[in-house]
C-alpha cells in the first residue's frame, strides 16, 4: 500500500509527464504556438466531447462546410453566405491536406533515416523540407492515421484563422 504522500507524488509526477508529452506533440503537429497563445488553464482542458453546441456548430462547418445544414437549410441561405461557408470550408481542406502533408512527411522521414542510416539517396531525400508540399495531390490518410486529434484540428483552424480567437471562450 502506497501512503497518501506516495500516491500525490505519483499523481504530479504522471500530470507533468503528460503536460511534456502534450507540448512536443504539439511542437510536432506545428501548433505549438496557437497552445502558446491561450491560458492553460483553456487549452488543457480542451476536450473535443465537452464543448459546448455553438461551438460544436462552427467546428463542423469549417471542417464539412454546407454539409452541415440540412437541404432545406441550405436553400433557405442567402446567396452570399453560401459562398462564404464554402470558401472557408475549401480553405481548411486546403490547409489539413498540407498539414498531413507535412506530418506524414516528418514521420517518412523519421523512418527512413532510422531503417537506412548510411544510404546517401535517403540521406538527400531526408534533407527535402518537409514542409513542401504538393498542391495537386490530396492526402487520403485519416487523422487517426496520422495521431491528428480534434483538438489538434481546433487549434489548428484557431491558428489559420478559420475559428475566432475567442472559439474556447465562446
Amino acid at each position: 500500500m502506497l501512503s497518501q504522500e506516495q500516491q500525490q507524488v505519483l499523481v504530479q509526477t504522471q500530470q507533468k509527464d503528460q503536460l511534456i508529452k502534450r507540448l512536443e506533440r504539439y511542437h510536432y503537429y506545428g501548433i505549438l504556438c496557437e497552445y502558446q497563445l491561450h491560458p492553460p488553464s483553456l487549452v488543457n482542458s480542451l476536450s473535443y466531447n465537452k464543448l459546448n453546441p455553438y461551438q460544436h456548430f462552427l467546428f463542423k462547418r469549417v471542417l464539412h462546410g454546407l454539409k452541415v445544414y440540412k437541404s432545406e437549410e441550405v436553400n433557405k441561405l442567402h446567396w452570399d453566405k453560401k459562398r462564404r461557408i464554402t470558401r472557408v470550408w475549401k480553405r481548411g481542406q486546403k490547409e489539413i491536406n498540407g498539414w498531413k502533408q507535412t506530418i506524414s512527411s516528418k514521420i517518412i522521414n523519421d523512418y527512413l533515416s532510422r531503417t537506412f542510416k548510411n544510404s546517401p539517396f535517403v540521406k538527400e531525400m531526408v534533407e527535402i523540407p518537409v514542409d513542401d508540399i504538393l498542391e495537386d495531390y490530396n492526402n487520403t490518410l485519416t487523422f487517426k492515421d496520422l495521431g491528428i486529434r480534434y483538438e489538434d484540428v481546433i487549434l489548428k483552424f484557431m491558428s489559420l484563422g478559420l475559428l475566432p480567437k475567442n472559439y474556447l471562450t465562446l
